[in-house]
């Protein structure tokens, strides 16, 4: 009898164990699952990384000689025809001259600035370019010019002799200048212009297309230049009533910017235009360098122009309502992935769109709203960022789902 007890308590107690055991496990098990950290949530992108802005635009109405190019203002080159090298610049160099000038000295639009006087070296200089067939704007000794004038005088009637005065008045020497413009140039990532002179007369002062277009933006930014370059005539000291040799000033919209013409350089126009894109504005710079006269420069820019401007139009690059990326939790949340604003843009027909996501990956709770990374949009040379935000939230998971997950890494 007591051996069947024995036999009987032993068979008792070897299940309790096991029961016990396996609730240890379990319980240990559950605890674990719930406690373990909650998985990280990627984001998928959902939107192409580039696309194309509009049609494929008509082929433009390129010069059959020389060199050209054509931009929109801060998205950079259009298109371009012929060598983008290094050429003659002819007077188009003057444009960095009248820069360096008011980055030194800079002026308000009602102001003249201050007096520059005119020696009788400068007189010489004058009669010296003169008799060499240069442009050249007449001086007196004894008279002074203010910095405003000094400026009219090189960008109008483009004055060579008024480069060199202005030069050595704002560096103290021609050669010290030079050196300046250079070192600008490189500054500016003009990596095909070189200046061997201020006024543009040597055919080893050169430049691109693409290199004039930078330089003329940048300069177009200084409110006095602008003003300058767009003037039709002026009245001058000694000169009187002068011209501009930018015939084509006011036609298709042209404000600017400044011609050349040398037997090295062939003639060559740096313009701007203003003009409208669905009703938004928009400035075109373009650039003909090595044809046969000014008067075929200029009617290649209208042509130009004229061919660029229909092509131009105010789209809706980003909108705040376009989902970029999403969240997928395991557990059947998601939230997705809008930018905080809307990137409206004149833009050229044919453009293309770069689009780049990063955002980064995500734990629960997410808040509507929350910013998850950035996005940058480049058109062109025009790069953007904008923050990006999470639209609805994403809970933690319920207790089910934390007990029964099965991944090692979820």
């Amino acid at each position: 009898m007591r051996v069947l007890e024995r036999s009987i308590g032993r068979d008792y107690v070897w299940p309790v164990l096991a029961a016990g055991l396996g609730i240890v496990l379990l319980s240990s098990f559950v605890a674990f699952q719930i406690l373990r950290p909650l998985p990280t949530i990627p984001p998928t992108v959902l939107q192409p990384s580039s696309s194309v802005l509009g049609p494929t635009p008509s082929a433009l109405p390129w010069p059959h000689t020389g060199s050209a190019a054509v931009a929109l203002d801060g998205l950079g080159t259009i298109d371009s025809f012929g060598p983008q090298t290094a050429r003659p610049l002819a007077s188009t160099a003057k444009i960095m001259t009248a820069l360096l000038v008011l980055e030194d000295h800079d002026l308000g639009l009602d102001q003249p600035g201050p007096l520059i006087p005119v020696t009788a070296d400068d007189v010489a200089t004058f009669h010296r370019e003169q008799a060499d067939g240069q442009s050249v704007f007449p001086v007196a000794a004894g008279e002074q010019l203010t910095e405003y004038q000094a400026l009219q005088a090189l960008l109008v009637p483009s004055g060579n002799n008024v480069a060199e005065l202005l030069a050595t008045w704002d560096a103290g020497s021609t050669t010290a200048f030079l050196d300046r413009m250079n070192l600008r140039a490189s500054q500016l990532g003009l990596h095909q212009t070189h200046f061997a002179d201020v006024t543009g007369v040597l055919p080893e002062t050169v430049g691109s297309p693409h290199d004039l277009i930078g330089l003329a933006e940048v300069a177009m930014r200084k409110p006095v230049f602008a003003q300058i370059v767009a003037q039709t005539d002026a009245n001058l000291p000694v000169a009187g009533h002068v011209y501009n040799v930018n015939a084509d000033l006011g036609q298709d919209g042209i404000v600017g910017v400044k011609t050349g013409a040398t037997f090295a350089a062939g003639a060559c126009l740096v313009f701007a235009a203003d003009v409208s894109a669905d009703q938004q504005p928009a400035r075109i710079f373009g650039v003909v360098m090595g044809v046969p006269t000014l008067d075929d420069a200029f009617t290649e820019a209208r042509s130009l122009i004229e061919a660029v401007s229909p092509a131009l139009h105010y789209r809706n690059v980003l909108s705040t309502l376009q989902s970029l990326a999403e969240y997928q939790a395991p557990w059947g949340d998601n939230a997705f992935v809008f930018p905080q604003r809307d990137i409206n843009l004149v833009v050229y027909d044919g453009m293309s769109l770069h689009l780049r996501v990063n955002v980064r990956p995500l734990r629960a709770p997410v808040l509507s709203g929350t910013d998850v990374g950035t996005l940058t949009v480049q058109v062109g040379d025009n790069t953007l960022r904008t923050p990006l935000y999470t639209t609805y939230s994403i809970d933690e998971p319920g207790l089910f789902w934390r007990i029964t997950r099965t991944r090692l890494l979820s």
